[in-house]
Order: C-alpha cells, then sequence, then structure tokens
C-alpha cells in the first residue's frame, strides 16, 4: 500500500481559449475537480492498479463529504480518516488558457486547519505501507514525525513541495528525511538558495537518497541517483499541452508506482514523464487518470528520452 499526507484542493477551472498575452478571454468551460498534489498521485496510483490510501482528516459537513466520495470513486482508501470539523479542502479558482498556461487564486485559511488522524491510524498505516508520498509544503502538523519513522523503517518517501506554507526549517527538515524528494526547480533555488541545478541537486544530497530529482517543465528534469556522483539531465517528451493542472502530481504519482515495480531510475523517470504528458494533451473534460496502456502507447509514439550530463 502507499499512503499520502498533504492537503485536499477543491477546485473550480475556467477555461478560456485565450493566451495570457490577450490580458482577457471569454470562459468556454467550467468545473469543478478535486486536486492538490497527495490526491492527485494517490488517484493516479491507484488507476495504474496499487492500493492507496490517505492519511488525515476530513469534515464530516454534507458539503466536504464529497472529498471522501472523490475518493472512493477513484479507489483511494479512506480507512486512516478521522473527521474533524475545521479540516476540509482548500479552495481555488485556477484558470487555464489556450497556450496551455495556468493561474491559480486560492484560499488558504483551511490550510491552517489540517491535521493527522489519531496516533492509532497513523501507526496502522505506517505499518502497512511500502512508500509514502508527501506534500511537504502543505502538511499537518506531526508530518515530520511520520518521515522519520519511515526513513527508519526503510519505507521509501517521495517528497514534494512547492510552497513555504510550512515553517522554512521545518519545511527543509522533511526535505532532508525524504529518500526520494521531487522539487520544481524555481521552489528549489528558493529553498537552497542556488542558481544552477546542479548547485541545487548538489546541495540537497544526502545519503538517504535513492534519488534527487529537480522538476522544470517543458525543460526536463535535472536528478542525481543513488551510487553515481554526477548530476545529469533528461529531456522532456514534446506536445501540445492543452491542460497541464495536476500533471506534476501525476509525475510524483507515476514516479512511485516505478519504485515499486522495481524500475531503474531512469526509467522512472522517462515512465513518469510519459504519464504526465499523456494526460497534459488530452481534451478538456477527458478522465485525466493515466492507465498503462494509455502510458505505453504514449512512448511507444514518441521517441525516447536522453539523458545527458551536466
Amino acid at each position: 500500500m502507499i499512503i499520502g499526507v498533504g492537503c485536499i484542493a477543491s477546485d473550480q477551472i475556467l477555461v478560456t481559449n485565450a493566451k495570457w498575452k490577450d490580458e482577457k478571454g471569454k470562459i468556454i468551460r467550467r468545473e469543478n475537480r478535486f486536486g492538490g498534489n497527495v490526491r492527485n498521485s494517490l488517484v493516479t496510483l491507484s488507476a495504474l492498479g496499487i492500493k492507496t490510501a490517505y492519511v488525515g482528516t476530513m469534515s464530516a459537513q454534507v458539503r466536504w463529504k464529497s472529498a471522501l466520495d472523490d475518493f472512493a470513486e477513484n479507489g483511494v482508501s479512506t480507512e486512516f480518516v478521522d473527521f474533524d470539523d475545521k479540516s476540509h479542502p482548500a479552495e481555488a479558482t485556477i484558470v487555464l488558457t489556450g497556450d496551455g498556461e495556468r493561474f491559480i487564486v486560492y484560499n488558504d485559511e483551511p490550510l491552517h486547519h489540517i491535521k493527522l488522524p489519531s496516533a492509532a491510524k497513523v501507526a496502522q498505516a505506517i505499518s502497512l505501507a511500502q512508500l509514502l508520498m508527501v506534500d511537504a509544503g502543505i502538511c499537518p502538523p506531526g508530518t515530520l514525525d511520520v518521515i522519520k519513522k519511515c526513513s527508519e523503517l526503510k519505507i521509501p518517501v517521495v517528497l514534494d513541495a512547492e510552497q513555504f506554507f510550512v515553517e522554512k526549517s521545518l519545511l527543509l527538515e522533511m526535505i532532508s528525511f525524504a529518500s526520494d524528494p521531487i522539487l520544481p526547480l524555481n521552489f528549489a533555488k528558493a529553498v537552497t538558495g542556488k542558481e544552477e541545478a546542479a548547485e541545487v541537486v548538489n546541495w540537497l544530497w544526502n545519503q538517504r537518497r535513492n534519488a534527487v530529482v529537480i522538476t522544470d517543465g517543458a525543460n526536463g528534469c535535472y536528478f542525481q541517483i543513488k551510487g553515481e556522483s554526477k548530476v545529469q539531465h533528461i529531456n522532456a517528451y514534446v506536445i501540445e499541452a492543452i491542460d497541464t493542472n495536476g500533471t506534476g502530481d501525476i509525475f510524483h504519482g507515476a514516479y512511485a508506482y516505478g519504485i515499486l515495480k522495481g524500475m531503474d531510475p531512469i526509467e522512472r523517470l522517462r515512465f513518469a514523464s510519459a504519464a504526465a504528458a499523456s494526460v497534459a494533451v488530452l481534451p478538456h473534460g477527458a478522465d485525466r487518470r493515466p492507465n498503462l496502456k494509455s502510458i505505453e502507447e504514449f512512448m511507444s509514439q514518441h521517441p525516447a528520452l536522453v539523458v545527458s550530463g551536466l
């Protein structure tokens, strides 16, 4: 089982054919989705046939029961969820433009109230876990202890972070205990104070790591893997993106799938990139859950990604 800790988002999606440079555009589609790094990663893993569970709390109010229904519909267990009236998804409005870009505005007040469930449920979840997914930038108090326990038990920890909602020193400690931190380049620069990708990776490396991965959108990824001292780069698939919202989360989930299936690090990165890209090209309103067949078909139709040294 893969368990996940982090916030859930309730997203209103507004789609326009206009591009950012147009400055304004007509709304051509509206959607309501649940999102957030951990939610999307767990849903991805469930769609790929992996047993998953969310570890957290959720309001019992009728309005927010739909968040638990969303997990159920997508095969994600809520057996490690406790009810807490103040703990509910963050609300966001996301504008998707005709050139595949996005802008997110959100209310972060609910993030001050997210919690872990009871100690007994946390312990039970860890006892069953093969891997832990963490959104360290937005996570409940106590998450560091969960990460440390998994690290102690040699359970892989795939960690994402994109903002300093939690205090920076706490975030840095969570990152330090992760076996596989996967961070976007701009945020990783802010975390490390370094400007060059290789310097960022080197700063983040420690002996707990299986890999350090720094993502840079259409520019691919920079990474270092256990047993090798060099920082390498892998390019991204060349696509005409339609909707990239949540595809970074899909990347994380597919990468975790690769760990469980024994893929080597390069194979994991290629698989994760294909999973994300195969969803980014889908039309608005399509099912945004990748599956093995769609990923394999995508990879067969595109040149293999190339690894190079820096």
